[in-house]
C-alpha cells in the first residue's frame, strides 16, 4: 500500500475511534440498552474527557475503598488518564466545608456522597442541587419503597448501626447476649460495657436513636443511659475496644464486622427483631458542579448494576437500594429485603428539631 493509502487508513481509524465505532472496547457502551442510550453515554464520555477531572467529597466510603471505586469507574467508561479526586470527611466537617464553598460562590466539588437527609433537603430548597434523572434510578426500587429517593435528585443505598459484640469477651464475663432485641442492651449486667455513637454530636447517630424511640419508646433511651454507655467519636474507637474485649458491645455495621472477623476476632453482628434504621446514603450533583458531564457519568456508574457491585466489591459492605448486589458474607450482610427496617419518614422524622428532641431525651436521662 502507498504512503498516501496508509495515511488515509490512519485518518479513517482516528475518526472511527473518536465517534465510538470501537464502542465494544468500553464496557459502558457495550452494555448500552439501545442506540439512543449509546449516543447519550458517548456524549457524556466526550464531555468528561474535555473536563478532564471529577471531584467527589463524601463520608463512609474510605480512601482505600474509594480508590477501588474510582479505578472501576474509569475502566467502565474507558477514561484512561482521567483524574478523580476523592475527599473523605466526617458528616459535620463535610457539611461545613461544602457550605462555605457554596456561600462563597467558589465551589470546586462535583459530587457529594454522604448520609445527611436534612442537609440535602436544605440544599435542594436553596437551589444548590442539580436535577438529574439517571436512567439507573428506575432500578432503585428498595430505595423508593423505603422513602429514601427524591425524584430527579437522588436515590439511596444504606447502612445501619446494629448490635456488634465480642462473643468470647462476653462469655468470659458470664454474660449471655444474643442481640436479637434492642431490649437486651438494657440488661444491668452490661453496665459500662457498651459503646455508642455520641447522640449529642453525631447526626447519623441521632437518626438511629430517633428510629429506636419509634419502635422501643422513649424509656429505652433512659434504660440505655442508665447502663452508662461509653460515647465514641469515631467508629475506630469502638472497634478497638471491642477487639480487646475492654468494651465488648457496640453499635456498628457490616464493614467493621467483616474487617474484625478477617483479623480473627470473634465478633457477631445482629439485626434485632424490632428493626434497624437504614441510613440513606445518597450521592448528589451540586448545581454549581464545575464538571457536570463527569458528575453524571459517576452517578450513572455507582447506580448501575456493574457499578453497585464494584462499590460492594471495593469493600464498602453496604445495603444497596437496588436488588441483586451480591454480598461477600450474607450472614454479616444479608440482602436488604431479608432484614426488618424501621419505617422512617425522612422529611418528618429526621429534621433538626427531631434530632434536638432525641438529644433532649438523653440529657433528661442524665447524659451531659
Amino acid at each position: 500500500m502507498s504512503i498516501k493509502g496508509l495515511l488515509a487508513c490512519f485518518a479513517l481509524g482516528s475518526v472511527l475511534l473518536s465517534t465510538g465505532a470501537f464502542a465494544q472496547e468500553v464496557p459502558a457502551l457495550a452494555n448500552a440498552k439501545d442506540d439512543a442510550d449509546r449516543a447519550r453515554i458517548q456524549t457524556l464520555i466526550d464531555g468528561a474527557r474535555q473536563e478532564g477531572k471529577l471531584e467527589w467529597i463524601g463520608g463512609f466510603i474510605s480512601a482505600e475503598h474509594g480508590a477501588k471505586v474510582i479505578e472501576a469507574f474509569k475502566e467502565y467508561y474507558g477514561l484512561d488518564g482521567f483524574t478523580v479526586e476523592h475527599t473523605f470527611a466526617g458528616t459535620g466537617e463535610l457539611i461545613t466545608r461544602v457550605d462555605q464553598l457554596l456561600n462563597a460562590k467558589s465551589n470546586t466539588f462535583d459530587v457529594v456522597w454522604t448520609a445527611s437527609w436534612g442537609w440535602y433537603r436544605d440544599l435542594l430548597d436553596r437551589g444548590e442541587l442539580m436535577e438529574y434523572r439517571s436512567p439507573e434510578y428506575e432500578a432503585y426500587t428498595l430505595s423508593d419503597a423505603a422513602g429514601m429517593s427524591v425524584d430527579g435528585y437522588w436515590v439511596s443505598d444504606g447502612y445501619s448501626n446494629s448490635p456488634m459484640f465480642n462473643t468470647e469477651a462476653l462469655d468470659r464475663l458470664g454474660i449471655e447476649f444474643k442481640g436479637e432485641s434492642w431490649a437486651e442492651l438494657l440488661d444491668p449486667k452490661l453496665k459500662g460495657l457498651i459503646s455508642i455513637p455520641d447522640p449529642l454530636t453525631s447526626a447519623t447517630g441521632a437518626q438511629t436513636y430517633i428510629g429506636m424511640v419509634k419502635v422501643m419508646g422513649p424509656e429505652w433511651i433512659s434504660g440505655l443511659v442508665a447502663n452508662e454507655p461509653v460515647r465514641r467519636a469515631q467508629a475506630v474507637q469502638a472497634t478497638g475496644w471491642l477487639a480487646t474485649g475492654e468494651i465488648p458491645v457496640t453499635f456498628s455495621h457490616a464493614r467493621e464486622t467483616y474487617s474484625l472477623k478477617e483479623r480473627g476476632i470473634p465478633v457477631k453482628l445482629t439485626y434485632p427483631k424490632e428493626g434497624v434504621v437504614m441510613q440513606p446514603f445518597a450521592a448528589v450533583i451540586l448545581a454549581s458542579a464545575p464538571r457536570p458531564n463527569a458528575a453524571k457519568l459517576f452517578i450513572d456508574f455507582v447506580r448501575s448494576a456493574a457499578g453497585t457491585q464494584a462499590v460492594q466489591d471495593a469493600g464498602t459492605l453496604m445495603f444497596f437500594g437496588r436488588p441483586g448486589v451480591k454480598s461477600p458474607d450474607p450472614e454479616i450482610l444479608p440482602a436488604w429485603e431479608e432484614i426488618k427496617v424501621v419505617p422512617m419518614n425522612w422529611d418528618e422524622d429526621a429534621t433538626p428539631e427531631d434530632i434536638e428532641a432525641v438529644r433532649d431525651l438523653f440529657r433528661a436521662a442524665g447524659m451531659k
